[in-house]
């Protein structure tokens, strides 16, 4: 009966919706495999950016908090993305919570990109699009 139940849920899923989840999925974990990356190796990282910007002084702290947050805001995204695959309205709330966090943060350190902020902004319209079809 469960399965039966399963392959219903997953017919009531447009395939649009399918698509935009699992670019979030590939995107999310590609960037949650960097952040953990960057916070396993932090001490070199911190090195190679001595050396290439001796006047920067960047601390490993700083690096450590980086990857973190990265770390955790990707994860929420990825989970906003897995109750989306769900046709749940809590996983549009996390997603756009994320992606928010995302692409402002950058801009609080002077990093911030536009082209990141369109990206994420089309994605949040697209995904708003499937509000309706999700319990």
């Amino acid at each position: 009966m469960e399965e039966n139940n399963n392959q219903i849920q997953e017919s009531k899923r447009p395939f649009f919706l399918s698509i935009l989840c699992v670019a979030v999925f590939v995107y999310s974990t590609v960037f949650i495999l960097i952040f953990l990356a960057v916070a396993s190796y932090n001490n070199w990282i911190g090195h190679v950016l001595t050396d290439f910007f001796p006047e920067a002084k960047v601390e490993k702290s700083t690096i450590l908090w980086l990857a973190i947050t990265g770390f955790i805001l990707y994860s929420l995204s990825f989970t906003g993305a897995v109750f989306i695959w769900r046709m749940k309205r809590l996983g549009i709330i996390i997603y756009i919570a994320a992606s928010i966090m995302i692409a402002s943060i950058p801009f609080l350190f002077g990093l911030g990109s536009i082209i990141n902020v369109i990206v994420f902004s089309a994605l949040i319209i697209a995904f708003i699009f499937f509000y309706r079809k999700l319990n």
